[in-house]
C-alpha cells in the first residue's frame, strides 16, 4: 500500500469517527477532546495528500469518466450502504436518523438529520465499463435528471437544477454581442453582452399519503411502495405546475408562472378554420425555424395539449385526395411531438394548442430548480380514532423560464 492510500484510508476511519460523534446528543468533555484532535489529524491527514500528489510520488490513478452530480468516489461508495426505508423508519418514530450510513451520507450532503435527500427518490443510475479499462465507467447524469426523464418537460427543454438549501441564482445573457470582421488597422466595433441574474426561491410543495397502523407491521414491503409513489407524485407535481402553473404556490403567495402564463414566451395563432387544414397547421410551426436555434422541424420539441392532439389525430384533412389525418400530413413532413395532459382539453378560441422549445442553445433557457433536502412527516393524530397515519413528504422547488425567447406557444384563435 503506497503512502497516499494509507492516508486515504485513514481519512476513512477518521470521517467514520466524526459521523458517530456528529450523532451524540451530548458530548463529555472527553470526546470533545477527542473530536479536536480527529479534526486536527482530518486536516493533516488532507495537507499530506496534497502534498504527495503535487511531489508527483505516486502513479496517477485509473480516470474515472462519470456524468452526474460530482460526488466524489468515497462519496458514491457511501451511498450504496443508504436506504430509503432508514429514512421511512425514523420518520415513522417520529424523529430523524441518528445514525449509521444514513447519516454520515447527510453530513456529506449538508443535510440535517430530520430531512432526507431526495435523490433516494431517483432510479439508481446505469453505469456502463469500458471493454479495456475495468476502473473506467460512466453513468447517467443527475439524480433529478433520472425522475424527472421522459416527462413533458423535459421534452420541451426544460434544464433541471438540485440546490443546496438557500435562495438559488443563475445568470443568464440576455443579449449577445455581435462579433465584427475587420481590414488590416482598422477599429472593430464595441459589442456588449448583456448578463442578467435570475433569482429562485425556494416553493413548499407536499405529497400525502394515509396508510393504517396494522401496515406498521409491514413496513419493509411498505418502504419500497411510499418510495415509488412519492418520486411519481413528485415528478407529476413539477411537470404539471411547469406548463400550468400554480396560483399562490410561491413566497408570499406569489404565483409560479406556467409556460401558458409567463410573460414575453412569443405566441402563434392559428385559426379556427384553419386549425382543421394540415397544410396551414404546418405552417405554424415552420414559421418558428429562425435558422438559428431551430434549422429544421427536428429542432422544435413540440408538447401539444390534449385537444390539440386528439384533433390532430382524428381530423381528415383532405379525405378526396389522400385520407391523412391531420397527425399523418405533419409527422410524414418530419414533426414529432408528445402530449401533456391538463394544458388544455380543447381547442376552442383562447386555449393553447401546443408549446414549442428551439433546441439549439436552449440549455438553461428554462430552468427547474429542485432543492436536495426533503422532509418525511408523520402524523398518527389526526385520524388516530380510524387507526389510520399520514406520511408527508415536504419538498422544495420552483421554476422560471430566464430566456423566453427560446420558446413558443400556439394558440387556437377566431
Amino acid at each position: 500500500m503506497t503512502p497516499i492510500q494509507q492516508l486515504e484510508v485513514r481519512s476513512g476511519e477518521l470521517r467514520k469517527r466524526l459521523a458517530e460523534i456528529g450523532g451524540l446528543a451530548e458530548l463529555s468533555d472527553e470526546i470533545r477532546n477527542e473530536l479536536d484532535t480527529l479534526k486536527a489529524e482530518y486536516t493533516d491527514n488532507d495537507s499530506r495528500q496534497a502534498a504527495l500528489k503535487m511531489a508527483g510520488d505516486i502513479p496517477p490513478e485509473p480516470v474515472e469518466t462519470r456524468q452526474d452530480d460530482g460526488e466524489g468516489k468515497e462519496l458514491r461508495e457511501l451511498r450504496h450502504n443508504v436506504h430509503f426505508e432508514q429514512y421511512i423508519a425514523a420518520a415513522m418514530a417520529g424523529g430523524g436518523i441518528r445514525n449509521g450510513a444514513e447519516l454520515e451520507y447527510n453530513q456529506h450532503l449538508g443535510i440535517a438529520a430530520n430531512y432526507f435527500p431526495l435523490e433516494m427518490l431517483a432510479p439508481k443510475p446505469l453505469e456502463t465499463r469500458a471493454a479495456r479499462d475495468g476502473d473506467a465507467m460512466a453513468s447517467q447524469a443527475s439524480w433529478l435528471d433520472r425522475v424527472m426523464a421522459g416527462t413533458a418537460a423535459e421534452r420541451l427543454g426544460v434544464s433541471f437544477r438540485t440546490v443546496s438549501p438557500g435562495v438559488a441564482t443563475f445568470p443568464a445573457t440576455t443579449a449577445g454581442g455581435s462579433p465584427v470582421q475587420r481590414g488590416r488597422t482598422e477599429a472593430v466595433t464595441e459589442s456588449t453582452y448583456t448578463v442578467a441574474v435570475t433569482e429562485i426561491k425556494p416553493s413548499r410543495a407536499a405529497v400525502t399519503g394515509k396508510y393504517s397502523i396494522e401496515d406498521d407491521l409491514r413496513l419493509p414491503g411498505m418502504a419500497d411502495a411510499i418510495e415509488r409513489d412519492m418520486k411519481a407524485a413528485m415528478a407529476e407535481d413539477v411537470d404539471r405546475t411547469i406548463f400550468i402553473g400554480d396560483s399562490g404556490a410561491g413566497e408570499a403567495n406569489a404565483d409560479i408562472a406556467g409556460f401558458n402564463t409567463y410573460t414575453n414566451v412569443g405566441e402563434a395563432s392559428l385559426t379556427q378554420s384553419n386549425k382543421l387544414k394540415a397544410d396551414e397547421t404546418l405552417k405554424v410551426f415552420l414559421a418558428q425555424l429562425d435558422g438559428i436555434y431551430a434549422a429544421s422541424l427536428a429542432d422544435l420539441r413540440v408538447v401539444a395539449s390534449k385537444g390539440a392532439n386528439t384533433l390532430w389525430f382524428s381530423t381528415i384533412h383532405a379525405a378526396a385526395v389522400d385520407n391523412q389525418t391531420v397527425a399523418q400530413f405533419l409527422m410524414a413532413s418530419g414533426m414529432t411531438w408528445t402530449m401533456r395532459g391538463e394544458i388544455e382539453s380543447n381547442t376552442a378560441n383562447g386555449d393553447f394548442g401546443a408549446f414549442m422549445g428551439l433546441a439549439r442553445g436552449i440549455e438553461g433557457a428554462a430552468i427547474a430548480c429542485v432543492w436536495d433536502a426533503g422532509q418525511l412527516v408523520r402524523d398518527p393524530f389526526t385520524n388516530a380514532k380510524s387507526g389510520e397515519v399520514e406520511l408527508t413528504l415536504n419538498y422544495f422547488w420552483n421554476f422560471k423560464v430566464v430566456r423566453p425567447n427560446n420558446f413558443k406557444r400556439l394558440k387556437f384563435v377566431t
